[in-house]
């Protein structure tokens, strides 16, 4: 998506609720004992009905217990002052059935032989992670991730958001807060439109002044802003009929 007016990127603390694929890491090679999860399939109602290539790679650490998230914070940012300055990793939870998990997803480790080394600086600053106790195939997960968004206005349309890093991702704000069994409902008549059901969408909010701002995520390969504004319009329409 292109604008033609100048970037101004914003820094929002916000959240986001998805839902995707998991997987137990395990791997011989590893001689892993604590629990990692691995998205089977990310940005899924993207990938599901689009084939791609190759798939970023998302890891969620299971934490042994509930850690404030300062205290995750200051531990990340030691981690990347250390070794791995270019690491992405944000605390949240993950409800798989009736099981809740406290984790740490990152983002973009280049090797898994990194696991390792991390796992001990974790340790040595006071988290813990889960000891690896049963192997999860394939599940659906509901996913919250608690994080800082960076992201620039969109100019020509208020409420209108685009990640300049990550041009396939932007995000558009919604008059109201909606349950995640709602949104789902939502999204699945969004994309009745069959012009508009090649995305990927998440519930977002970002916290400034005192307020809760709600969003959609939308992720799609190559997004344009004409694809953006239609799949908005399409959500903003179900909506007005669904509360109104």
């Amino acid at each position: 998506m292109e604008t033609t007016n100048a970037v101004s990127i914003i820094e929002r603390y916000g959240w986001i609720t998805k839902e995707e694929p998991l997987s137990s890491l395990s791997d011989e090679n590893l001689d892993l004992n604590i629990m990692i999860l691995e998205a089977v399939a990310p940005f899924f109602g993207y990938y599901a009905d689009q084939p791609k290539e190759e798939k970023p790679e998302h890891l969620y650490w299971v934490l042994d217990q509930f850690y404030p998230y300062e205290t995750i914070f200051r531990t990340l940012g030691t981690i990347r002052s250390k070794c791995y300055p270019t690491l992405d990793a944000t605390p949240g939870n993950i409800s798989i059935a009736t099981d809740n998990y406290h984790v740490i997803r990152m983002h973009n480790l280049k090797r898994y032989n990194q696991i390792h080394s991390i796992e001990e600086m974790f340790n040595d600053m006071g988290i813990k992670l889960k000891k690896s106790s049963r192997k999860i195939t394939n599940q659906m997960g509901v996913i919250q991730l608690n994080k800082f968004l960076h992201f620039t206005p969109v100019h020509e349309v208020e409420g209108v958001y685009k990640e300049n890093d990550r041009p396939h991702r932007a995000y558009f704000s919604i008059p109201r807060y909606v349950s995640w069994s709602d949104f789902k409902t939502l999204t699945v008549e969004v994309k009745y439109d069959t012009t508009l059901q090649f995305f990927d969408a998440a519930r977002a909010a970002f916290m400034e002044n005192g307020k809760i701002t709600e969003l959609v995520r939308i992720y799609r390969e190559n997004l344009t802003m004409d694809q953006l504004m239609a799949i908005r319009d399409r959500y903003l329409k179900v909506m007005m009929q669904r509360y109104s």
